[in-house]
């Protein structure tokens, strides 16, 4: 299935509450600032700021290379520093936590329409960066619209006790998977108890978004899941089979989901299945079986390892001075190297981060 113009809406409309609006730059789908950032984060839908790079925080919100260690990639860090967390984007950047977006796919057969398209556009519309243009290449046949079928992913299991995020850090070898769900019920609460994050479940960079918007909302979560799992997603063919069993192979995962928008069933007993029935809602097909990896990868370590995941997606609502200053009250010495940083952090309990935070 490809998902064009039409489809798009129609899916919008089948999943979610959105209004879909006509304005300047055509038919769009509205949405508050914080969702919109999240959209563009996943799909790199892009802020039209400018007609030749509309701006997208996709790929800024990373964190680290790898699972199981703590080397920094460039994105929310660079060199031990804090640099493109959604705070101090917003002090370069203000619209984008500022009032309603709107979601403007457009479909171009190449990067040279498309460029002629916006250039001709961008003089003459208002408040031209809170459009965020959905680039759907028509030659590509949707094969360019798997980051919207990771969002489509993520915005489901949110509601089912899942953080989730996509593009995750696993190893090298491996590979990145295109979405993941962890069901830390324990962790989510910690968190929702300070009236931040719903317990039912949210994105994994919302964490980084806290200090912009602050008020958030603690609900009890009637969905409370200890599994973990993960997916594959394609819009233009069908091959997802080798990649999707290397995830589960780690023995890291519970579940593994083909994401497709039009596959009729999973390839295999083991895998489930996130696709879009006749009326473009999502549908979910769970395995009938269990995967058994033959090769596992410590379950405990993993666990771990995301629990101090999370400490530095949350560090990342401080600055950099305010994250000199908690090092230097809680060592009473200054940070010399990015080794120190990264110590601080996983020496430090969420709940302590969680209130300094809530000192901002």
């Amino acid at each position: 299935m490809e998902i064009y113009t039409k489809d798009f809406f129609n899916i919008f409309r089948a999943n979610f509450d959105f209004e879909i609006v006509e304005t300047e730059m055509g038919t769009a789908v509205k949405m508050p600032a914080r969702e919109a950032f999240i959209y563009s984060s996943i799909t790199g839908a892009g802020y039209f700021e400018n007609p030749i790079y509309p701006f997208t925080p996709k790929g800024l919100m990373k964190l680290f290379y790898n699972a199981f260690n703590y080397k920094f990639v460039s994105g929310i860090f660079d060199n031990g520093v804090l640099k493109n967390t959604p705070y101090i984007l917003s002090q370069a950047k203000r619209y984008l936590f500022e009032g309603d977006k709107y979601i403007v796919p457009i479909e171009f057969e190449s990067e040279e329409k498309l460029n002629d398209l916006l250039k001709a556009k961008f003089d003459h519309i208002k408040n031209r960066e809170n459009y965020i243009i959905q680039r759907i290449e028509t030659s590509k046949h949707g094969n360019g619209m798997e980051p919207f079928m990771e969002y489509l992913a993520g915005e489901y299991f949110r509601h089912f006790g899942f953080i989730v995020e996509n593009q995750i850090p696993l190893a090298h070898a491996i590979g990145s998977p295109d979405f993941a769900g962890y069901g830390l019920s324990e962790l989510m609460t910690k968190i929702s108890n300070y009236g931040y994050l719903p317990s039912t479940g949210f994105h994994m960079i919302e964490l980084a978004l806290i200090r912009n918007f602050k008020q958030g909302s603690k609900n009890e979560n009637s969905h409370v899941t200890h599994d973990f799992i993960v997916g594959e997603a394609k819009t233009g063919n069908l091959v997802m089979t080798k990649q999707l069993e290397k995830y589960l192979n780690t023995g890291l995962f519970d579940q593994g989901f083909e994401i497709h928008p039009a596959k009729a069933k999973p390839s295999k007993d083991y895998f489930g299945l996130i696709s879009l029935d006749a009326d473009f809602k999502i549908k979910i097909t769970l395995p009938v079986t269990k995967y058994t990896a033959e090769n596992p990868l410590s379950r405990e370590e993993y666990t771990a390892w995301l629990g101090n995941y999370i400490k530095f997606y949350l560090i990342s609502n401080l600055t950099n001075d305010e994250l000199k200053q908690f090092y230097l009250e809680s060592k009473g010495e200054e940070i010399n190297k990015e080794s120190d940083l990264v110590s601080f952090v996983l020496e430090l309990e969420t709940e302590a981060i969680l209130e300094k935070i809530k000192s901002l």
